[in-house]
């Protein structure tokens, strides 16, 4: 029987990076021993497949200053139960116009002015006690990326006493607070509470061993490397094998979220393409994409080159990605995309390496992505901001039919070597789990540590 775990922090969902990663790495475990406590702004979209038991953090956990408390949108507290036979439409938070409005005004407002990272808080109500000390988790897993949520992880750890567990999926510390007049106050004081939390976690995991090995210089922590792993079985049937360009267009893809670190790299690769086909070249950027924010797509349309794809389940991804010619992984090389996405590894790249269409990777050479697959040789990769080089890249990988065979085999290889999900899951599950007979050799002591102000 597996323990019984509490996630807070990410529920499960099959469009967003960590919720993709979470159901690959906790399928398997035994339903009634995993649990979700999240804020109830969060909770759409939300798979049942692993985890049906979920905490939505309401009212009487989630509460805004005033005047904030009187505008924002008011959850139940309690157990909130979801009919998989009525899903909800697919990622509509990112539609109407309180999602523009909190978003793209709202939010932005708070930051600018430096009350954002107080605006809200997170406690631990008696109904939400009541309901702990019934389910009784005997391990607490972190994904967290907000002030507050590091301030109620630091109350869960105290409250529960038990083993505890951080993921970090993206670099969020550096991102965190670099918008505004007090910026630099709120990023110090981030970093000393992201600190204490890391010093009450007992074990640290990160998304890429790039990231590993930055935290263990910045934050003196070890951290254990898990990438969202594959179901092998599920995509070697649609493997790619045949590399010969039959169609009257050529299609490079993109799969997967356009926004924060992920838009001009995006909009550079259309222009050289346009440019391209401008030299007689017949490609077409098809854009794979959960993100329905006009203000990224609007500009994305301008380019002749570019289809958005209707949307697709995730059991018709391995087809639509073998049969592509050209997989894209794209960065930012803005300062803030940078920090961003610095040590991170996108959640699809393990998924674009076992289709085995060949991957065109454009990112900063000091970024996670790049150095794997540079490192690897398992993708073809432009390293410079340069409209050129994108241009004389995608021409080469087009007239070479054999190296885009052996980025093919080598991507492949990789893959079921290293992010298969029966290997990594057994990992990861396995370390986990071992949490539980090391209870209290290394744990923090919370008598006499420091405190964190919740103000």
């Amino acid at each position: 029987m597996n323990p019984r775990i509490l996630i807070f922090g990410q529920p499960f969902n099959d469009f967003s990076g960590g919720g993709i990663t979470l159901t690959n790495l906790f399928k398997g475990w035994e339903k009634g021993s995993i649990a979700v406590a999240f804020i109830g702004h969060g909770l759409y979209n939300v798979t049942t497949e692993i985890c049906d038991i979920v905490y939505q953090l309401g009212g009487e956990e989630h509460k805004w200053i005033f005047p904030f408390n009187i505008i924002q949108r008011k959850f139940p507290s309690g157990i909130k139960t979801f009919d998989p036979k009525t899903p909800v439409p697919y990622n509509f938070i990112q539609t109407g116009l309180r999602y523009k409005l909190v978003n793209r005004y709202f939010y932005p407002f708070l930051t600018w002015i430096g009350i954002f990272h107080t605006a809200s808080k997170l406690s631990l109500s008696d109904k939400l006690k009541d309901w702990l000390k019934e389910y009784n988790p005997e391990i607490l897993y972190l994904q967290v990326s907000t002030r507050e949520e590091i301030i109620f992880s630091l109350d869960l750890i105290g409250y529960l006493k038990i083993p505890s567990v951080i993921h970090m999926m993206d670099d969020w510390p550096m991102t965190i607070s670099n918008k505004g007049i007090f910026k630099k106050y709120w990023h110090n004081r981030i970093d000393r509470e992201f600190r204490i939390l890391l010093d009450h976690v007992d074990l640290h995991l990160s998304i890429s061993s790039a990231m590993s090995e930055e935290y263990l210089k910045r934050y003196d922590k070890e951290f254990v490397a898990f990438h969202n792993p594959i179901e092998t079985t599920s995509w070697l049937p649609f493997s790619k094998k045949d590399f010969t360009l039959r169609d009257e267009y050529v299609s490079i893809l993109y799969s997967g979220r356009i926004g924060m670190g992920i838009t001009e790299s995006i909009y550079e690769v259309a222009d050289a393409i346009d440019s391209l086909n401008e030299m007689n070249f017949k490609i077409r950027l098809r854009i794979q994409t959960p993100t329905k924010d006009e203000r990224i797509l609007n500009p994305l349309r301008k380019y002749k080159c570019v289809v958005i794809n209707p949307f697709a389940e995730l059991d018709q991804l391995p087809g639509i990605f073998s049969r592509a010619d050209l997989l894209l992984l794209a960065n930012d090389f803005s300062v803030q995309g940078l920090d961003f996405l610095r040590f991170s590894m996108p959640t699809k790249a393990s998924e674009y390496m076992i289709s085995g269409t060949p991957i065109l990777v454009y990112s900063p050479e000091e970024t996670a992505v790049s150095r794997f697959f540079i490192q690897n040789e398992c993708g073809y990769c432009i390293t410079r901001q340069d409209k050129n080089e994108i241009m004389k890249a995608i021409q080469f990988l087009l007239e070479h039919d054999n190296y885009r065979a052996k980025l093919s085999s080598r991507a492949i290889n990789l893959a079921r070597s290293k992010f298969s999900a029966s290997k990594v899951r057994e990992e990861f599950q396995g370390l986990l789990t071992k949490q539980l007979s090391q209870k209290g050799s290394h744990k923090v002591s919370h008598e006499g540590s420091k405190k964190v102000d919740k103000q």
